[in-house]
């Protein structure tokens, strides 16, 4: 049998722990940006690929608004406003299954949107990395 919780994933940007996720099942989400694999078929039927080097991707991260994390994100965001650029590093990794999923030299693409109401809401941050590195269920 096997099993799964959420408790078992760690993610660290600029090797920092975040936490204080939003809820649902897609809280941290990691992307290609392209595909691996392109493809042409001639007239006569005769196909050839080509094999992409862009290896960048996305990581998206769902926090509450009450995540002390996303002090850490906007802090980097305000550093870039303020003309400081500070590069992002973002690693995941699960000790139940052995996912693991890393993006080096990246950016924030943009402060997360603020929604405030009678509940909590959760804002969403993106960070673009120029490699992704992806590595599933490799325990």
């Amino acid at each position: 049998m096997k099993e799964h919780s959420f408790s078992e994933n760690e993610l660290l940007i600029n090797g920092v722990p975040i936490s204080g996720f939003a809820e649902g099942d897609d809280v941290i989400t990691f992307s290609r940006r392209v595909d691996q694999v392109s493809d042409v078929v001639g007239a006569d039927g005769e196909m050839s690929i080509a094999i992409s080097a862009d290896k960048s991707g996305v990581a998206t991260v769902r926090l509450q608004q009450t995540s002390s994390s996303n002090a850490l994100l906007g802090a980097i965001v305000n550093a870039v406003d303020a003309g400081v650029f500070v590069p992002v590093t973002v690693q995941s990794f699960n000790t139940g299954n052995g996912d693991i999923a890393a993006g080096t030299k990246g950016y924030i693409r943009k402060p997360a949107d603020m929604t405030r109401g009678t509940g909590i809401n959760s804002q969403d941050w993106e960070l673009v990395v120029e490699k992704l590195y992806m590595l599933t269920g490799v325990a």
